[in-house]
């Protein structure tokens, strides 16, 4: 299952589409090359349940992808997803039946062996069907698919110009849809007949499960959502298992009904009373009733539950909780601008002296990564202890700053990651009018800096009389005095 790292939520929003679909057709080709061998008795479901997921992600970010390419893909997967569907049915029903019969004895069993040996039957010829040209389709679909997903054409931006939508806002707006969908799905649902209302609201929870499994992760809420989620998939599933399998029991008993009357009639012109009283016994339609039976009070109880906790207004809390993480994940995807000077100074200015209750010691470092670096923070001050993961982007005065609070036991296990590139520091706050200067003083290497956060960029600096004494010069932009560049150092 796809999982994203914070870093690649804040990628550009056209190449996290892409980067969770190509991680989700490996996973679809991994299963399907399973699928062949006779022992691996889930890798059709797997292949299945991948393929869907794939379908899911094309279909909640088809805007971000190539518009030729992704309905064809999309409409691929889903035939190549269908033709596994009849042997997932048939398990479903075989798995449900078996421990009925095991509960059964004499006539009434020996009666309903036939139905699971037809199953068992038509099991065997639905996974036949399933792996039937199977890889040579999804090739098909692969070679295409990959292709349009590994390149994209995005515009040449200056570094000051804004930064491109990443995938956290896209995601954002794709769970908000997801969950507008179900909502509106699950409103439809009114009684226990509403079948194509119920497979509607299934579909819309599997996409908005879709859209939370690569972020689950990152977010604590979206690991409860995913359980709710699933609790409701499997709900709906089964009333829908359900239903198939009364249908199929019912023209198993019209059958067998057509079958004793034929067989009566017989008798009656034979005059074969011995016959008749046999026929009239009917183990079959019996046994087959009390299934039919079963399957109808199984489904009318879960109905109950779904309507206990989900129709009506139920899910209320539930929608409460997608909200939240869509809105966590649109700050991500929105960041503020930092805008700020740095200047280097050759000693601590005497009046840092005077702010030194207001002084924060910082242990800071960065985990591995690429062009973008996640920052690790752990802030012991006035306050108390404040500990944080930041992503910066960009260079200069204007940068863009993702920032999260996190737990003192989440800094405590990513710790360890950062070795070799950790520096530790004691910051003085200085207000000067209406802004406030930030000088740190580095504990593990003789440097001192200074900074000014600014509200625009444009806004002027002027340097204070109690800083000028210990300036060397400004050294906003120069990578070697970033903080990410001296921890490294």
């Amino acid at each position: 299952m796809v999982e994203l790292e914070r870093t690649e939520l804040l990628r550009p929003a056209e190449e996290g589409a892409r980067l969770v679909a190509l991680r989700q057709l490996d996973e679809a080709r991994a299963a399907i090359a399973r699928a062949g061998d006779p022992g691996d008795e889930e890798a059709v479901h797997d292949a299945r349940v991948a393929l869907r997921r794939l379908r899911s992600t094309l279909a909640s970010y088809r805007g971000l992808l190539d518009s030729d390419v992704a309905p064809r893909a999309l409409a691929s997967a889903g035939r190549i997803a269908g033709q596994m569907g009849g042997a997932r049915d048939t398990e479903v029903w075989l798995a449900w039946l078996l421990p009925k019969l095991e509960a059964l004895h004499g006539n009434r069993r020996q009666a309903l062996e036939a139905l699971k040996l037809d199953l068992e039957s038509k099991l065997r010829l639905e996974r036949a069907h399933a792996l039937e040209g199977l890889g040579d389709r999804f090739e098909e679909l692969e070679a295409e698919l990959r292709a349009s997903l590994s390149t994209y054409t995005a515009p040449v931006t200056s570094a000051r110009g804004p930064a491109l939508p990443s995938f956290a806002l896209a995601a954002s707006e794709a769970l908000r849809a997801a969950a507008a969908e179900l909502e509106r799905a699950l409103a439809t649902v009114i009684g226990p007949h509403d079948a194509e209302c119920e497979h509607q609201a299934r579909i819309a929870a599997k996409r908005v499960r879709y859209v939370l499994e690569p972020i689950r992760r990152l977010n604590e809420a979206a690991v409860a959502a995913l359980t709710e989620l699933k609790k409701l998939q499997d709900l709906l599933g089964e009333r829908h298992d359900r239903a198939r399998m009364g249908e199929l029991l019912l023209a198993k008993l019209e059958r067998a009904s057509l079958v004793t009357a034929q067989g009566l009639f017989a008798a009656a012109h034979a005059h074969d009373e011995r016959a008749a009283r046999s026929l009239r016994a009917r183990p079959v339609e019996h046994a087959l009733l009390e299934l039919v039976r079963s399957a109808s009070e199984e489904s009318d109880a879960l109905f109950a539950e779904l309507a206990a906790s989900w129709l009506s207004g139920k899910d209320a809390a539930f929608r409460s909780h997608i909200a939240a993480i869509a809105e966590s994940l649109r700050r991500l995807g929105a960041p503020a601008q930092e805008i700020e000077r740095k200047y280097l100074l050759h000693s601590l200015p005497e009046r840092v002296h005077d702010a030194e209750s207001e002084s924060t010691e910082i242990e800071q470092g960065y985990l591995p990564g690429g062009a973008v670096r996640e920052r690790l923070r752990r802030a012991i001050g006035p306050r108390g202890t404040r500990c944080t993961r930041t992503v910066k982007v960009g260079t200069g005065r204007v940068r863009a700053e993702y920032e999260e609070e996190i737990a003192p036991s989440e800094f405590a296990r990513l710790w360890p990651l950062t070795e070799g590139a950790r520096l530790r520091k004691r910051r003085y706050r200085v207000p000067d009018g209406s802004l406030t200067w930030e000088v740190d003083e580095f504990l593990d290497r003789p440097l001192v800096l200074a900074e000014i956060e600014l509200p625009a960029e444009d806004t002027e600096v002027v340097l204070p009389e109690w800083l000028t004494p210990s300036l060397v010069r400004e050294v906003t932009g120069e990578t070697e005095y970033s903080n990410a560049q001296i921890a490294s150092g």
